[in-house]
């Protein structure tokens, strides 16, 4: 079950900002939808990993039942985002590795919950060939984030955040996020294979053996 910010009496300025941004945010994206007739067109550009993608069908299974393979990949969007020193980063300084990116925030109880197998998946599978990059979205409260993957104990994930929530409104715009935790498998030429949206448990068996496929550890 994904989750979305909702407006409460109780909720600091930011954070009803935030629930604005997003209905006009969802506004756009039926204006986007309604001018393109609902259809993106594909481009070529990821011809070359369809192979790769329709290998992952197979595996899309178990834990990751819920995990929608794309049928014809398409370059994952130009997300910019702060790296663990605080400076501005984007997936394109990931080119060459295989990422599973996950945009997830505090105020998300199934973000929270699954973090752990995320860190569980970062510690067992991550290399030079893969990384989770978790992105969080708080846009308050900045120092929450951090306080909370320290108590739960993470310590194999590397901290990427973008407290303006741009990631979260660019995707949703673009059709690519209903709402949070969100996952994209994406491959080393930065196409995007598949897209989970909800939680899942990231450390299970199903789960290894789709990132072992997705960076060429098994055939």
């Amino acid at each position: 079950m994904t989750e979305q910010p909702a407006a409460s009496p109780q909720r600091n300025r930011g954070a009803l900002a935030f629930v604005a941004l997003l209905l006009i945010a969802g506004v756009g994206f039926l204006y986007v939808k309604a001018g393109r007739g609902g259809k993106k067109e594909h481009s070529a550009a990821c011809d070359a990993s369809k192979p790769l993608a329709q290998s992952l069908a197979s595996l899309a299974k178990g834990e990751l039942a819920a995990l929608a393979i794309a049928k014809e990949p398409e370059p994952i969007q130009a997300l910019a985002f702060n790296g663990p020193d605080g400076a501005r980063t984007s997936l394109e300084a990931f080119k060459g590795k295989t990422l599973l990116v996950n945009v997830w925030a505090t105020w998300c109880v199934p973000c929270r919950g699954e973090m752990p197998a995320l860190d569980r998946l970062q510690q067992t599978a991550g290399s030079d060939k893969f990384e989770v990059v978790a992105i969080n979205v708080d846009t308050t409260r900045l120092e929450r984030p951090k306080a909370f993957l320290d108590e739960i104990g993470v310590k194999n994930l590397k901290f990427y955040a973008d407290p303006k929530a741009d990631i979260f409104f660019r995707l949703k715009q673009g059709g690519e996020l209903m709402g949070l935790p969100t996952t994209y498998l994406v491959d080393s030429a930065g196409c995007a294979l598949g897209q989970l949206s909800g939680p899942a448990a990231w450390d299970s068996d199903e789960a290894l053996a789709l990132i072992r496929r997705a960076t060429g550890s098994t055939p």
